[in-house]
């Protein structure tokens, strides 16, 4: 499915197809009662989108600052996954932080993924389903509001079935995001003291000085530290690009835009 805004073209009423009708009555059942995200995640995994073979979803929700995601809800990831992952800015190469600053939605296999946004390539390529993956916005009012990651066993067919499926998954969980925003008082500003996966700015600086073709040694002696230091900076550099190798990192880092 290629990347499109949410507002498509609709097709005509008699063309439409219908929505199953038992799944998507209980999801907003289960979102009545206000659950957390864990359990909004795992009744669109078992529920309304398992006719499409799901097998994950991840729930983020924008903060009061209009550029901050926070990960609220997840099934089907490990704890480790939700920990790096826990908090994105729509500034990072990422396409779920791309759908969260545009409003435009992404489907792509997890392999192309993991090729194309090497900061997201640690996550994705260790999923034991390599079907597509979708970035989905949460739209309220016109702006997103957060974004959904969804994975599914296979690509995901283009029928209005699996659209309308999708829009209204999405339009439920905007207002379950806003209801429970309401229900915190101040959006997510409690989980601002996990940091966004990002780079320090040591890390930057040693990747310029990589690109010059200095030696790990001697960028230590350049930058002040030891040797050791530099070292484990650059191995914490290939595990966010998921590199292997000092030519790696560069090349990943390349792409990543840094």
């Amino acid at each position: 499915m290629a990347a499109s805004k949410r507002s498509v073209h609709r097709p005509p009423a008699e063309d439409r197809q219908p929505v199953a009708s038992a799944p998507l009555p209980s999801l907003l059942s289960i979102l009545r009662d206000l659950p957390d995200g864990d359990t909004v995640a795992y009744a669109m995994v078992r529920g309304v989108l398992g006719s499409l073979d799901a097998s994950l979803a991840i729930i983020y929700a924008a903060r009061s600052d209009g550029v901050t995601a926070d990960l609220v809800g997840s099934f089907g990831v490990g704890p480790t996954e939700t920990r790096i992952y826990s908090v994105v800015t729509a500034d990072m190469h990422l396409p779920g932080a791309e759908t969260f600053r545009t409003g435009v939605e992404k489907f792509l296999p997890a392999a192309k993924v993991a090729e194309e946004y090497p900061l997201a390539a640690p996550f994705f390529e260790a999923l034991p389903a390599r079907g597509d993956i979708g970035f989905v916005p949460l739209i309220h009012r016109g702006a997103p509001i957060g974004f959904l990651v969804l994975g599914f066993a296979g690509a995901v067919q283009r029928t209005w079935e699996a659209r309308a499926m999708l829009d209204a998954v999405a339009d439920a969980t905007a207002l379950w995001a806003i209801a429970e925003s309401h229900r915190n008082g101040e959006a997510r500003t409690w989980e601002g003291t996990t940091p966004p996966l990002e780079f320090t700015s040591r890390q930057r600086t040693i990747l310029v000085h990589m690109r010059e073709g200095m030696s790990t040694r001697d960028i230590a002696a350049l930058l002040g530290y030891s040797p050791a230091t530099i070292k484990a900076d650059i191995t914490a550099l290939g595990k966010l690009l998921g590199a292997h190798g000092r030519a790696d990192v560069l090349a990943k880092a390349k792409r990543a835009g840094l």
